[in-house]
């Protein structure tokens, strides 16, 4: 039922019924419904412009995991630090 709005009243105080003839109405002011895009231009924009200000964060964050994967820790002895109790 989420998928049908009706364009004059208030989405909140909204509730939807079916005639006789099986068309569902608006139980406040008995106008017809009209059904909800499930994508529409807003939504796709809004998607373009986050993916566009986040793609440089998952590039950074790819880049590090790939130098963590890449780094080689030096094999001297000095590094290493033995503990004598």
């Amino acid at each position: 039922m989420s998928s049908y709005y009706c364009p004059f009243c208030s989405s909140r105080y909204q509730f939807h019924k079916i005639n006789s003839e099986g068309v569902l109405i608006c139980g406040l002011c008995g106008e017809g419904l009209m059904r909800k895009p499930l994508i529409n231009v807003r939504k796709i924009i809004g998607l373009f412009t986050a993916l566009v200000f986040l793609a440089p964060l998952f590039i950074i964050v790819i880049f590090l995991i790939k130098d963590f994967k890449n780094e080689i820790l030096p094999n001297n002895s000095e590094s290493v630090v033995t503990f004598d109790y």
